[in-house]
């Protein structure tokens, strides 16, 4: 019985040695991928080291990336590891898909200097520089990034460019596209502020904007430019506000918005919005006022400034049922990709850039649309 207990015993730690085994192989086989992994990430020459320091997809201003076809943006890290000084130029860099076709790096600047690209550099010994390339790609394609530098100040330049050369591997599936997360945002911000719509209930949209303050001075402004459209009837804030709100009502449930990119980089963005909404002017107030005249015939005299006062009265009652009726339209002022709205992000969050100023009047522009082309 002893025996038979020791066997056990022995057995059992046998097996526990064995699981220990295999997992120190599969930590030690883990440490090993992880390791190929990050040497993968850099590649060097006994001339220049060459990495990746981070990358993203972008939109060029007025450039167009549509369906597969992205441009993606590296941030390339270069340190020069000769005793001489190193010549650089975005030229230098190129990508190779697997059947050899070459890409040329594209010159990107963005508006307001937002965002620019590599331009030509010196580059002194044991120095880097970290800048961006951009390259137009496919997305279904895998590529390898080639660097083969210009060296001026070696004696045999051909020969050194040649020993400087390096690849690396480019694994677009590490790099983020994030057009989807700030079109979202942005018809967050419309959703929210211009038709008044709830807080949605998504952690991922988040906005440095102080949405309630924003909607609140929105429908305030409105209520304020439709009644600066009355001359003799004196409305009331609450009839105001009903036909705002029924204006933001329909413009939910039956207007239509859509976002274009006029360029996007990692902190800033510009999207084309273009609203087909409910326009005062396509409102059908010509049949209100016949209405009131067929009910009022033979009341008031000619000119009276009190038939003038009660049909206003009256139109301003009947506007909310006409609104929910009316057709959407887009504003014939508006150009045909829409209004432009800009964004930038800080501290982790993107904001609408919603403040009056002097290069933001296509947000003016915009927000007239949205209060039915109410002037401010």
């Amino acid at each position: 019985m002893k025996m038979k207990k020791l066997m056990k015993v022995l057995l059992v730690c046998s097996l526990l040695l064995s699981v220990s085994a295999c997992s120190t192989k599969e930590k030690t086989a883990s440490a090993k991928k992880e390791n190929t992994e990050k040497k993968a990430e850099s590649a060097k020459s006994s001339l220049v080291e060459l990495s990746v320091e981070d990358g993203n997809y972008i939109v060029p201003l007025d450039k167009k990336a549509d369906g597969d076809v992205k441009y993606l943006s590296l941030n390339v890290k270069v340190t020069n590891k000769s005793d001489k000084k190193l010549e650089i130029s975005p030229d230098d860099f190129a990508l190779y898909d697997e059947d050899g076709k070459k890409t040329s790096n594209e010159d990107v600047y963005g508006s307001e200097d937002r965002f620019k690209t590599m331009s030509y550099e010196s580059l002194s010994e044991d120095k880097s520089l970290t800048e961006p390339i951009v390259f137009k790609v496919s997305k279904d394609k895998k590529y390898e990034l080639h660097y083969k530098p210009t060296i001026f100040d070696l004696d045999d330049a051909e020969d050194e460019s040649k020993e400087a050369g390096v690849e690396l591997k480019i694994d677009q599936d590490k790099y983020t596209d994030g057009t989807k997360e700030v079109e979202s945002l942005a018809n967050y911000y419309v959703q929210s502020v211009f038709f008044g719509s709830e807080d949605q209930k998504d952690e991922k949209l988040v906005l440095a904007n102080d949405l309630a303050q924003e909607k609140q001075a929105f429908k305030e402004a409105s209520i304020n430019c439709l009644k600066g459209e009355f001359e003799y009837y004196q409305p009331s804030t609450p009839e105001l506000d009903k036909v705002i709100t029924e204006l933001q009502n329909t413009n939910r449930n039956k207007g239509k918005v859509t976002y274009t990119f006029n360029e996007f980089y990692p902190d800033y963005a510009s999207v084309y919005v273009r609203p087909e909404v409910v326009l005062f002017d396509n409102v059908d107030s010509e049949s209100i006022g016949e209405q009131f005249v067929n009910d009022n015939a033979g009341k008031y005299e000619e000119y009276d400034d009190a038939a003038e006062r009660d049909m206003e009265k009256y139109l301003l009652q009947e506007l909310p049922s006409k609104i929910s009726t009316s057709p959407i339209n887009t504003e014939k002022d508006m150009n045909g990709e829409g209004y432009r709205i800009n964004m930038e992000k800080k501290d982790g969050k993107w904001q609408v850039l919603s403040e009056k100023a002097s290069g933001n009047y296509d947000f003016e522009s915009l927000t007239q649309t949205f209060r039915g082309g109410l002037y401010e």
